[in-house]
């Protein structure tokens, strides 16, 4: 019996320690949080998308995967350049 429950208590502290290692981090630059130019990026492309958040963070998520290691400005300047290229062709 207390094999069981020592047993128990390693199998929940393994899961626990799985859990708590698989979650995303809330890594965000500083950039992001005081660069005001940053803010004014985010209100232009949410302009350009009338206001569809959830395709901003898309396209923002498809620029990280392709472009590694780039700026938060840099990712928000892309879309936007993108967005309005694919606007006037």
């Amino acid at each position: 019996m207390e094999l069981l429950v020592v047993l128990l208590i390693i199998s929940l502290s393994l899961a626990l320690i799985k859990l708590l290692s698989s979650k995303p981090r809330g890594k965000v630059s500083t950039s992001f949080l005081t660069n005001p130019k940053n803010r004014q990026l985010q209100k232009r492309l949410l302009v350009l998308l009338c206001g569809d958040v959830a395709t901003a963070k898309r396209l923002l998520r498809q620029q990280r995967q392709l472009h590694r290691g780039k700026s938060d400005n840099w990712y928000l300047e892309k879309v936007i350049y993108d967005l309005e290229r694919d606007r006037y062709r």
